[in-house]
């Protein structure tokens, strides 16, 4: 399965408090959809408004989601594609520039 930036999928991450299937953005360049692995940020249902590294994403169809919820990009992860069960939606290009510009600013980049 391929996956690209700004999809939203269900994988299990790899921590104690993440092993269980969860939401995560697709935030890896599109260059690597081969590669072995792939860089995700968690979503939450805990809602921190912290907008300096969080991104809220609402619940719609379109993202798959049912609940409300904050692009981690504090928590950034790498997970092999096997990880990921399954697509269940894609942001809007706005959001995704958001998560950038906070990627950008949590990586000093």
């Amino acid at each position: 399965m391929k996956f690209t930036r700004g999809m939203v999928v269900i994988g299990a991450g790899k921590g104690e408090s993440s092993r269980k299937p969860r939401p995560f953005l697709v935030v890896q360049s599109d260059l690597f959809v081969d590669h072995g692995t792939v860089s995700l940020c968690p979503l939450t249902s805990v809602i921190t408004g912290t907008s300096l590294f969080r991104v809220s994403l609402e619940a719609s169809p379109e993202t798959g989601l049912l609940c409300d919820s904050e692009i981690q990009v504090d928590r950034l992860d790498t997970l092999d594609r096997n990880a990921i069960v399954k697509i269940i939606g894609t942001i809007p290009i706005t959001t995704m520039t958001r998560v950038d510009d906070a990627l950008r600013r949590w990586l000093e980049l």
